[in-house]
């Protein structure tokens, strides 16, 4: 009777181990399943020049998250993979780059009035500002820029460059502060300053699912974006179904990346997700390969 109370035991034992190990397995399938899935595949043809181990770990995180953020048709698809293709140099680089080692390069990219104090001869106040998105104005004031401006060495291949003309916007502070260069384009987005960073931090912990996996991206946390390929992709992914304004030549568009990405809106989307049209042609051409082979 011992030994037959004792083989119940061990049976039961047994279906219960059994039934967790299936549990588990479920799980897990379920975790990685996707309604319009990718394969790494499918991501090194995208991007030739990135490694097959790359875009295994990168097409495994979007399809854990692309039904959430509902990323789920081939439009919605090549239109996300051609903003964070070209954000990240082909899915690579995952922070924005600090070093603009050609004074000339400075000038044609930053060369505007109001950041007269990239050049030689010009001096601004870094802790003040005349407006929203303007540093304060220089002495002598800069009036037109010319060819004989020389941009100063500090600025070159330093953080101060985005210190300076990252200042006063996006929910910066003074160049002082050193916002610029803190919370410059992160994740697979290229997230770009504080205000990003706020608002990405508020979207993940207002989410039930993070309730025990809470965020400060505008603070302790801000280096995940860069060292941690899960948390990048979702905290991206937040900002691509955030819905916000998108102004064009005085024309407002209101919307998120799928809906931008539904009626084809390059424009919109390259704003939506860049602030302009950097980059607008590596951005179409990625699009339109992706359309090709996951449609294939």
């Amino acid at each position: 009777m011992r030994a037959l109370l004792f083989g119940i035991q061990d049976t039961e034992a047994k279906d219960v181990k059994i039934d967790a190990v299936w549990k588990y397995l479920g799980s897990k399938a379920q975790e990685h399943q996707a309604t319009f899935p990718i394969t790494g595949a499918q991501l090194h043809e995208i991007f030739s020049g990135t490694s097959q181990e790359r875009c295994d770990e990168v097409a495994s995180i979007i399809n854990k998250y692309s039904d959430k953020f509902e990323i789920n048709t081939p439009l919605r698809m090549a239109h996300f993979l051609g903003q964070i293709g070209t954000e990240t140099v082909g899915l690579k680089k995952l922070q924005e780059s600090t070093c603009y080692s050609s004074k000339d390069r400075i000038k044609e990219v930053f060369g505007k009035i109001k950041y007269c104090d990239l050049f030689e001869g010009y001096e601004s106040d870094l802790t003040e500002c005349d407006s929203d998105e303007t540093p304060k104005a220089c002495n002598p004031a800069l009036k037109k820029i010319t060819s004989d401006l020389v941009v100063k060495d500090k600025y070159v291949c330093s953080s101060n460059l985005f210190d300076y003309t990252y200042s006063y916007r996006m929910g910066n502070g003074p160049a002082s502060t050193k916002d610029g260069s803190t919370f410059l384009g992160k994740g697979f987005v290229h997230l770009t300053g504080k205000g990003q960073y706020q608002t990405i931090t508020s979207l993940w912990n207002s989410d039930s699912e993070n309730a025990n996996n809470k965020m400060e991206f505008d603070g302790r946390d801000i280096d995940l974006l860069t060292t941690n390929l899960d948390v990048a992709m979702k905290a991206s992914m937040y900002f691509w179904r955030n819905s916000k304004k998108v102004i064009i030549n005085n024309v407002k568009k209101i919307g998120d990346g799928n809906s931008f990405a539904d009626s084809d809106d390059q424009i919109y989307l390259n704003q939506f997700v860049n602030g302009g049209q950097n980059g607008a042609e590596s951005r179409q051409g990625i699009k339109e390969q992706a359309l090709l082979i996951l449609n294939k």
